[in-house]
Formats: C-alpha cells, sequence, structure tokens
C-alpha cells in the first residue's frame, strides 16, 4: 500500500528533515516543496495502519516537522482503473509540480485515465483525503504553469488543482553520509 505524506517543518528545518527521512523505513522518497506544505513524503507498508505507526512513531520524531497529514492512495481496482495494474504513481523528484486535483462527483475514474494518457503526466494516484488525485508534472514551474492551466483543467470533471512545486536541493556536503540514500 502506498500513501503521500504532507509535512510543514518549522522555519530552517528543512535540510535536517530530508536528510532524516532518507534513514526511515517506509519511506520511498522526499522532496522539499514550495506550497502549502514543505516536505511531499511518498510512503509505503503492507497497509495503512503500517503507514500510519510510521508517520506517528518515526516522523512526527523527527525535530523540526510540525504539521503533517497522510492521504492513503486508492487501489485502482477500487475505481475501475485496471490497464495494466493501473496508472504509474506519481514519481517524487526534484524540478517537478505535483498537481492536487478536485474531481467532480463520478469523475475520478475518467480523469485518472485521461491522465496517465498525458504525455506530460509521469504519474497519477486516487487519493483519499481533501484531493481526489494527486498527479506528477515531470516539467519545471516555468514548462508546467502551462501544462496546468492548459490541458488539466481542460479535463471535463476538473474541479479545482493545487501545485506544490518540488526543490533542487542539494544537501549541504556537510550533512550528507556515504550512506545516504539520496546522494
Amino acid at each position: 500500500m502506498d500513501a503521500y505524506v504532507y509535512l510543514q517543518v518549522e522555519a530552517g528545518s528543512l535540510p535536517r528533515v530530508l536528510a532524516a527521512l532518507s534513514s526511515k523505513q517506509g519511506v520511498r522518497r522526499a522532496v522539499g516543496v514550495i506550497g502549502e506544505w514543505d516536505v511531499l513524503v511518498h510512503a509505503e507498508g503492507p497497509d495503512l495502519n503500517a503507514i500510519v505507526a510510521v508517520v506517528l512513531s518515526e516522523l512526527h520524531q523527527i525535530p523540526g516537522v510540525a504539521r503533517s497529514v497522510t492521504a492513503p492512495v486508492v487501489p485502482a481496482d477500487r475505481i475501475g482503473v485496471t490497464g495494466f495494474g493501473g496508472p504509474k504513481p506519481p514519481p517524487i523528484i526534484p524540478d517537478a509540480c505535483y498537481v492536487h486535483i478536485r474531481a467532480a462527483a463520478g469523475a475520478t475514474a475518467g480523469i485518472a485515465e485521461r491522465l496517465a494518457d498525458m504525455a506530460d503526466v509521469a504519474g497519477v494516484a486516487v487519493l483519499g483525503g481533501s484531493w481526489d488525485l494527486l498527479t506528477c508534472v515531470a516539467q519545471p514551474w516555468e514548462v508546467a504553469s502551462g501544462v496546468i492551466l492548459e490541458d488539466l483543467h481542460a479535463i471535463p470533471g476538473v474541479v479545482a488543482t493545487s501545485t506544490l512545486v518540488s526543490l533542487t536541493y542539494d544537501e549541504p556536503e556537510e550533512e550528507r553520509d556515504q550512506f545516504s540514500a539520496w546522494s
């Protein structure tokens, strides 16, 4: 099972939080973002209870983490999207845009399928929580903003969007170690 975890961090603590996340079990990848949140984390576990346990016992204990929200990924077969195992999940990468989409009632599956077929979309997930879908436009903001406004907003059933822009962030050399998973 997968989930996306959103973290707000205290001012000045982003480097320490990102370094700490790289060693946490259940964290596939994390990236600093600009927007309503400071860090976007892709977490995995055998079930939602295991992911929540990691968030509560591990992520909340990282110095500098002020707040979190966890959005579980809805399995593709639950919404009727099953072609080749369903759409690829949004990769967590620097210099990309993560677009949260609120869908009209009954439109989520159709939007997910349409997004999965778009060349500019690197992945899509149906979420539980405040937003119905999360998609990655793997382009810098200057390019992705056009894709979002011209292509994503034009999809029938899209009601609203909110975007997080991932940072190209290089960990300072003194904080990097030879065992860092993300070096």
